[in-house]
């Protein structure tokens, strides 16, 4: 067509492209941003959250001296669902004064390049349109992770989902300016070659499989050079991978945890837009500990480790009502988004929430496997993905 045509034209000569302006909404639960008819939203935490991460990975445009009190509050309470949701409101409070006086004064916006930098994040993985890939082990988890095997990054993750600051992600285009270190398959060996780490990759064949030889690769490594390296992978308990069954045959495998399926859960793909931040598991998930020696010396995987792993566990289940809710939104069919109409109006729900479909994603933890269907249509693409890294 002569529009598609313009805009490769246009694309080809380095110029910008002409895009509708961003629109911001702040509301009571949520930050509502709209480009044209493309629009997403999140919650005040997880936008709290993003906010920080961008302020420590781009200074230069984070945060302005008037915004010191949002600046001020405690990074770790914000890694959460639990978080403090103080900190939370103060953000919204000061995009919400921001906006205002961007509209009453005329005067420019000081998170302009947040916004954007937000809105390109949050419609990259909504059109992934696959939240079971980007499900992620629940806080209660990472804290005995973090503090029994002195986990400091996370693998594979989002800038939506991660736990840590710091972290690998499958888009560094968007991912970047979140603090993201890039795809791990990318990663430089001397960049993980000591240190303890947390390899929660998507639950895909292709990718579960590179992941663990990867790990297997710098554990090798590290083992040569007497460093101390540890990996706590995640895993579904599919034995009928190839991940499954080297990680269970490895030599620098310290302790296997297999928990069934009906005791635990994790944190939902999309629960940076949603009420229920939990979801439960549809498969029995095996936390594989594997260490080189002086890893195993340092970061002990001993009963009271998997003791403490398997309540965390446990505590990571839905409630009741929230599965039921769940369930109910599962099973009623997708409502079409209305469009917004000329002079205002708030946009539909549905196109907000109609990101539930099985689609894969490239960087987000573990969740939901895709159906046969979608599996038979991306396995040639995962393979040919996996072998170019």
């Amino acid at each position: 067509s002569k529009k598609r045509a313009k805009e490769r034209q246009q694309a080809a000569s380095g110029k910008g492209a002409s895009l509708p302006p961003l629109e911001i909404e702040v509301h009571r639960h949520s930050v509502d941003l709209r480009c044209g008819r493309h629009f997403v939203k999140v919650g005040h935490a997880p936008y709290a959250k993003l906010a920080l991460l961008h302020r420590r990975a781009m200074p230069a445009e984070g945060a302005p001296e008037a915004e010191a009190e949002a600046a001020a509050v405690e990074a770790p309470a914000w890694w959460s669902t639990e978080g403090s949701p103080g900190g939370a409101e103060i953000e919204a409070e000061v995009a919400g004064a921001r906006l205002s006086a961007q509209a009453s004064e005329a005067t420019p916006d000081p998170r302009a390049a947040f916004h954007q930098r937000l809105f390109a994040l949050l419609l990259r993985y909504k059109t992934l349109r696959g939240h079971g890939f980007h499900a992620a082990i629940a806080p209660a988890v990472w804290r005995v992770l973090t503090s029994r095997l002195g986990v400091g990054f996370e693998a594979f993750a989002s800038p939506l989902n991660c736990y840590l600051p710091t972290f690998g992600s499958g888009f560094s285009d968007v991912d970047g300016a979140f603090g993201s270190s890039g795809s791990f398959f990318r990663l430089k060996p001397a960049q993980l070659a000591s240190g303890s780490s947390a390899c929660n990759p998507p639950f895909v064949h292709a990718i579960l499989d590179a992941a663990a030889a990867r790990v297997e690769e710098l554990l090798a490594a590290a083992a040569a050079a007497d460093a101390p390296l540890s990996f706590a992978f995640i895993m579904p308990g599919w034995k009928e991978t190839r991940a499954h069954a080297s990680l269970s045959a490895s030599p620098f495998l310290r302790r296997a945890v297999l928990v069934a399926a009906a005791d635990h859960g994790f944190c939902d793909g999309a629960s940076h837009q949603r009420a229920d931040p939990l979801r439960a598991s549809p498969y029995d998930t095996v936390v594989f500990v594997l260490q080189t020696e002086r890893g195993s010396r340092k970061w002990p995987a001993d009963g009271r480790f998997e003791a403490e792993l398997r309540a965390a566990f446990a505590a990571s289940v839905p409630l009741a009502s929230a599965a039921e809710r769940q369930e109910r939104k599962r099973k009623t069919p997708r409502r079409e988004p209305k469009a917004k109409r000329a002079g205002g109006g708030k946009p539909a729900e549905a196109e907000a929430d109609s990101d539930e479909g099985e689609g894969g994603g490239g960087g987000g933890g573990g969740g939901a496997a895709p159906s046969e269907e979608l599996l038979a249509e991306l396995a040639p693409r995962l393979d040919a993905w996996v072998a170019a890294k």
